[in-house]
């Protein structure tokens, strides 16, 4: 019966790997295309993917983290109205368990899309902690680690991290 037991637990693992895995797709088709276009719904619906305590962090230093529903929600308003349109890509996902109910994620991160009619790139790493609840598996903290974030036109060569001055001015 002990087989069977590990085999179960595979299998619950594999499944919730799948789940977290969804969980960045959703988060992607949610934030990714024409910002002009973002309402509440896709607030609400971003939302429903964030425990309640959540701590969404755009900065390697803790400096830029919001937290809970409100401060993401009210920070989601403001983000998307500074982006035209925005498509960006997770991958390399590794998800480590530390319980049936508890898990960690690292993955990297592209973006491209246009602010202001200029065209920016973007890449870097995504550090994540998940939490399992009755609504399934949601992102408990969101820590964003920029590599690059650029104008086309500027390129993304030299010291990193490499931030356009016109967003780290307009944050």
């Amino acid at each position: 019966m002990a087989r069977d037991d590990e085999l179960l637990v595979a299998i619950r693992r594999i499944e919730a790997r799948e789940a977290i895995r969804d969980l960045h797709s959703r988060y992607c088709f949610i934030q990714d295309r024409g910002h002009s276009t973002h309402g509440e719904v896709e607030v609400q619906a971003f939302l429903e993917l964030c425990h309640p305590d959540i701590v969404w962090d755009n900065s390697p230093d803790h400096s830029r983290a919001h937290r809970g529903h409100l401060e993401v929600a009210e920070y989601l308003r403001a983000l998307w109205k500074r982006f035209d349109s925005c498509m960006h890509y997770v991958h390399n996902l590794l998800v480590t368990f530390d319980s049936d109910a508890a898990a960690r994620g690292r993955s990297s991160f592209d973006a491209v899309g246009d602010i202001d009619g200029e065209a920016f790139v973007a890449a870097g790493y995504y550090e994540d902690e998940y939490i399992r609840t009755d609504a399934g598996w949601q992102f408990l903290l969101h820590r964003e680690v920029p590599f690059f974030f650029v104008k086309v036109n500027e390129g993304w060569a030299g010291p990193k991290p490499r931030i356009m001055a016109a967003w780290t001015r307009n944050r």
